[in-house]
């Protein structure tokens, strides 16, 4: 049983080197071009997009369509919102590539490279729900209390916390979801007994 754990984070710690890669490219090539900006604001449009969108988002991650029909999917999308060439081209380099379906992973690379050049932090905000821009408002200015740095906030929906947050800076996470609470007051129970 074990020997497929180290499989399985094997496996993952390949998928997050290679979405890593895969931006780190993208944004040396924005970098060299001085359109870092412009391919930061189109990645950031893309994924609200296809965030906002269920049936898109699903049909990037599946397998079964083919590579010509995610081309033209993109290749229309692009010229709707009226994608660089850099951009345009990169994301037919992922598909050629199979590598589509980490397009979310990617641009949530790319956004930390980003911060990173711009001296900001970056957080992960994992919610029951969608957060308020009010609350995330709040939250963002909690953070840059406690970290002393302006905050790139990335949200993440899981409906499976109840209600409560988790939030990840670097390697610290703070949670204080409900989820989390009953497993810590379930952990308790089973020491009294």
């Amino acid at each position: 049983m074990l020997g497929n754990f180290h499989i399985m984070a094997n496996a993952s710690t390949r998928q997050i080197a290679s979405v890593d890669r895969y931006a780190n490219a993208l944004f040396q090539l924005a970098k060299e071009a001085k359109v870092l900006e412009t391919v930061s604001s189109e990645l950031l449009n893309l994924k609200k997009i296809l965030n906002e969108d269920d049936t898109l988002l699903s049909m990037v991650k599946n397998p079964s369509i083919s590579k010509s029909n995610k081309f033209n999917f993109f290749n229309s999308l692009s010229e709707k919102i009226e994608m660089s060439k850099l951009a345009k081209n990169f994301i037919g380099v992922i598909i050629n590539k199979n590598r589509i379906n980490y397009l979310m992973d990617i641009i949530n690379s790319f956004e930390k490279l980003m911060s990173g050049l711009k001296g900001e932090m970056s957080a992960t905000i994992t919610s029951a729900k969608v957060l308020k821009e009010e609350e995330l408002k709040h939250i963002k200015d909690k953070l840059k209390d406690k970290f002393s740095s302006e905050f790139n906030i990335n949200t993440i929906v899981d409906e499976t916390l109840i209600g409560g947050l988790k939030i990840q800076v670097g390697s610290q996470m703070i949670d204080s979801s409900i989820k989390n609470q009953l497993q810590t007051l379930k952990e308790k129970m089973k020491e009294v007994a």
